[in-house]
């Protein structure tokens, strides 16, 4: 009996020892795996986070004239400084562009091409198991996808100044130039019109006013007749609370006035050219910029008669025109990409023309037009960069070309003196060469929060200043060519004491601040940044 139980018991210790090792291996086998599944584990989370660093990086340079191989590029370089070691443009890694879509609440990424979204995918082969795998070699494919929608910095800007230090003089102008180019008679006061310009309106507010319209894209491209687009505007204003009521009730008072039936789109005044659209609805924007551009859309090329509040003796006739050539344009949108500019605000080209008739009393006649003529000019977005405690801004500027002549009300020849009986005593010219301006850069810095420190204005203009009322006063201003040699003494009084306080005249009560309004000087303009945004909250959406 004491054998047997002695062997029973050596049998029990072996089989004990034999448990104990089953346990340990299963140990073993449970530490591997918890070990391999945190090791894979982490291993994804580090691909999945190059993933969202290589599509947030590259979705910056999604604005302006954003290609492909750039896109690539940037992620790319996203990824290796965060330690990828493949490359993105392999298969089974992945760039692409395209636009974003909800659908049924889920957001969903199209490849379509386009420069709303860019989307990334990172593989990577790891060990399977850090013992099975060491041992037999096999290996799993990690992959993380990220989408990003276009985060480029962008910002509104226009050319004109649209202040609230409107003179009582501009707003006499500007009754008279929004009355003509809508076909209704206006006697808004100058109060009135600096609390417009003063007020900011979004593209949120519109939309939410609307009524009819569900996205910003179908707001923009909506065709509405112009007393409707103000009157749009007017409602933004009074719903968001951004203006007074005696500024609403201006609004609504030039939407009113509104007879002309022209048709149009928000997107002819505003030229919104960031990839994600929706980036731009709470970006300020002037309402007298608004009108006014409205205004000088819905009314063409007609010529525009203005009040001109002249008075010298004498004067017999005289007629103030404005024609608006080419409307201006405001813009949103981002920064030169590939060092081309894309987001482009143009002033309007305009042509004026003053014609005067003056009958001196037993001694002459004057036949007198001044033609002022302005082309368009244009302002491009360059760069913005954020610098600790501020945001730079770089805005190049290139005035049109401005040209002053002088002719007769016909336009057939000189402006002439001549005597009562009609015949010609001297012809009058304009000497005053205005120099092409050259491009300027202007820097913007604007320190943060930014709405308190916007909006900003910057001038550019060539040499000869910002006022043609000194300029056209000027002894050197007017040359004379003489035709008759008996009267000399009448021609060198008449031009003296008449022609040249005349042409002062007009460039004061006209053409200063005529353009001043329009934000244009002799060969320069204002540029106005209203509002900037440098990266969105979330850019990553998937």
């Amino acid at each position: 009996m004491r054998r047997r139980s002695a062997a029973k018991y050596q049998y029990q210790r072996g089989a004990i020892g034999l448990a104990g090792i089953l346990v340990l291996l299963t140990v073993l086998l449970l530490t591997a795996l918890v070990v391999d599944s945190g090791r894979l584990w982490m291993q994804q989370r580090h691909l999945q986070s190059i993933a969202d660093m290589a599509a947030i990086h590259a979705s910056r340079h999604l604005g302006c004239n954003a290609n492909l191989q750039n896109i690539i590029q940037m992620a790319q370089l996203a990824a290796s400084n965060n330690g990828f070691g493949g490359q993105l443009s392999a298969n089974p890694n992945q760039v692409l562009l395209g636009r974003l879509d909800t659908v049924q609440g889920i957001r969903q990424f199209t490849a379509d091409g386009s420069s709303e979204a860019v989307y990334v995918r990172t593989t990577t082969e790891v060990p399977s198991s850090l013992i099975a795998g060491g041992l037999m070699g096999g290996t799993v494919t990690l992959r993380a996808e990220a989408v990003s929608v276009a985060d480029a910095p962008w910002a509104a800007f226009g050319v004109g100044s649209f202040t609230v230090s409107l003179s009582s003089q501009q707003s006499v102008l500007l009754n008279g130039l929004l009355g003509g180019m809508l076909g209704g008679p206006l006697n808004l006061d100058v109060l009135s019109y600096r609390g417009i310009a003063g007020t900011q309106i979004t593209l949120q507010d519109m939309l939410a006013v609307s009524g009819q319209v569900g996205t910003l894209e179908d707001l923009l491209d909506a065709n509405m007749q112009v007393a409707d687009l103000l009157e749009l505007f007017a409602n933004a204003a009074g719903q968001s609370g951004a203006a007074d009521v005696q500024a609403v009730s201006a609004m609504q008072s030039i939407a009113a006035v509104a007879v002309k039936n022209a048709t149009l789109t928000l997107g002819d005044v505003l030229a919104v050219t960031t990839p994600d659209t929706s980036a731009a609805a709470t970006v300020g924007l002037n309402a007298l910029s608004l009108i006014t551009t409205t205004a000088m859309i819905a009314n063409g090329t007609n010529a525009i008669n203005l009040p001109l509040g002249i008075n010298l003796p004498s004067i017999t006739s005289i007629n103030a025109q404005v024609t608006v050539i080419e409307p201006p344009q405001l813009t949103v949108g981002p920064a030169a990409g590939n060092g081309n500019v894309c987001t482009i605000a143009r002033t309007a080209q305009i042509r004026t023309r003053v014609g005067v008739l003056v009958s001196i009393p037993l001694l002459a006649r004057i036949d007198l037009a001044l033609n002022a003529e302005v082309a368009q000019g244009s302002a491009g977005l360059r760069s913005i960069q954020q610098n600790g405690s501020e945001t730079d801004v770089e805005i190049e500027a290139s005035p049109g070309i401005a040209a002053l002549t002088l002719t007769n009300n016909a336009g057939t020849g000189p402006a002439r003196v001549s005597t009562l009986l009609n015949l010609p005593v001297a012809d009058i010219g304009l000497n005053l060469p205005i120099q092409p301006p050259t491009p300027q850069m202007l820097e913007y810095s604007v320190a943060h929060p930014v709405e308190d420190h916007l909006p900003q204005t910057q001038s550019v203009a060539s040499p000869i200043g910002s006022s043609l009322e000194n300029a056209l006063g000027q002894p050197s201003a007017v040359n004379v060519t003489v035709l008759s040699v008996l009267n000399l003494g009448l021609i060198n009084n008449v031009v003296s004491t008449l022609v040249r306080p005349l042409l002062s005249e007009i460039g004061r009560v006209l053409l200063d601040p005529l353009l001043s309004l329009l934000g244009i000087r002799v060969g320069g303009m204002d540029v106005t940044l209203d509002d900037l945004q440098y990266r969105q909250a979330k850019p990553l959406v998937i």
